[in-house]
């Protein structure tokens, strides 16, 4: 069974993870932080992406583009979605 490898392309990381879950939390942990912990990051340094944002959870949830993560899934046709917004939309062809 192969088993993929997601690499952390920040700038300066060389951490990779065998779980595009743990990736996000890497990410939201260790290189977006908390305004609280005083780290706050609200530029992605994602390879050469730069887009920056005026609140943390903008920025955690740009992070999906990066991050082959599609938690929501329909409870329906089991088809997965990055946010959880996109999944509601899906779910209302099951009801036309």
């Amino acid at each position: 069974m192969d088993t993929e490898i997601y690499f952390c392309r920040w700038i300066g990381c060389t951490i990779s993870f065998d779980d595009p879950e743990h990736l996000y939390i890497h990410l939201t942990n260790d290189h977006v932080g908390r305004k609280s912990t005083g780290n706050l990051c609200l530029t992605c340094h994602w390879d050469k992406c730069d887009v920056t944002v005026i609140k943390r959870d903008h920025i955690t949830s740009h992070l999906r583009v990066h991050v082959p993560l599609k938690p929501h899934r329909c409870q329906f046709c089991s088809k997965s979605f990055k946010r959880p917004q996109d999944l509601k939309k899906h779910e209302k062809i099951h009801s036309e």
